[in-house]
């Protein structure tokens, strides 16, 4: 009888371990897809009295990022005062994205430089695509390579980075590579890492992550004056990620909840524009 369980028991193991061993396979080999879709939301072309240029960098490797740059009045004037840099969500349209700064957080302004670029492999349905593929090695390179080309033509007096959802980790990360004079990080995320292992615990997300995106391993050494703007019921990224993971390994960061806001509604939410200003020191 014994002889008979093992007899049964056997390929039943067998089974389970190869079904483990199948899922892990696949949501290794297709994370990208899952985490870095390279799709976003449509917007429609910035008004032309906005003074805005489409332009296109190309990156040592030879891939070409597309972006826009909102310019200022004078465009032959050097320094320029401010250059924004913005970064931004997973489906989020890097040009609607810049077109809010630009109308609703810095309306008015004459002087700043508001920049962003579509992330490699991702369109934003106004310019070609940005050509290449994804990564979180890539997305960190060419924040790089944006600022300091960006940081040459405009020689601007401050430079400044607002990202949001997977963006935060993005401008994180350039925030330990390079000089930013404020910085705000709007719905957050401490990590791709964190989430995914939540929502797959018995899996080795550690050894299998290709793109962690953790901004909680480096928030700790990042020296630029940075707001975190939240919503508590985010939906997306569990609160906790934010007050204690990210504010926790940072504690001289200011928090700032926005109620009766989710992950995507917060870049809508009215009180939006005037804590921006506040977090990048345009009012006081």
């Amino acid at each position: 009888m014994k002889r008979l369980a093992m007899i049964l028991l056997v390929p039943l193991l067998l089974a389970l371990v190869l079904g483990y061993i199948g899922v892990a396979a696949f949501l290794a080999y297709n994370q990208q897809r899952f985490i870095l879709p390279a799709r976003v939301n449509s917007v429609s072309a910035p008004d032309v009295a906005l003074n805005y240029a489409y332009t296109t960098l190309t990156t040592p490797e030879g891939e070409t990022l597309q972006g826009i740059l909102f310019l200022p009045a004078d465009e032959t004037k050097r320094p320029v005062t401010e250059l924004v840099l913005a970064f931004a969500g997973n489906t989020h349209n890097p040009i609607g994205f810049a077109e809010f700064l630009k109308t609703q957080v810095y309306a008015g302004r004459k002087d700043v430089v508001i920049a962003a670029f579509s992330y490699r492999g991702y369109p934003n349905g106004l310019t070609p695509p940005s050509s290449g593929t994804p990564s979180q090695a890539a997305m960190y390179a060419d924040a790089e390579f944006i600022y300091d080309q960006l940081n040459a033509r405009f020689q601007p007096q401050q430079i400044k980075v607002v990202g949001y959802s997977i963006g935060t980790a993005v401008a994180a990360h350039l925030a330990t590579e390079r000089k930013i004079d404020a910085m705000a990080l709007v719905a957050p995320i401490a990590s791709v890492r964190r989430i995914v292992q939540a929502r797959y615990p018995w899996l080795p997300i550690r050894l299998l992550l290709r793109h962690p995106f953790a901004t909680e391993d480096i928030i700790a050494d990042i020296q630029t004056p940075t707001t975190l703007i939240y919503s508590p019921t985010d939906g997306l990224v569990p609160v906790d990620h934010v007050t204690q993971v990210l504010h926790g390994k940072n504690p001289s960061i200011p928090l700032v909840p926005v109620e009766h806001t989710n992950h995507v509604s917060l870049a809508m939410s009215p009180p939006l524009p005037g804590l921006l200003q506040q977090a990048l020191g345009l009012t006081r």
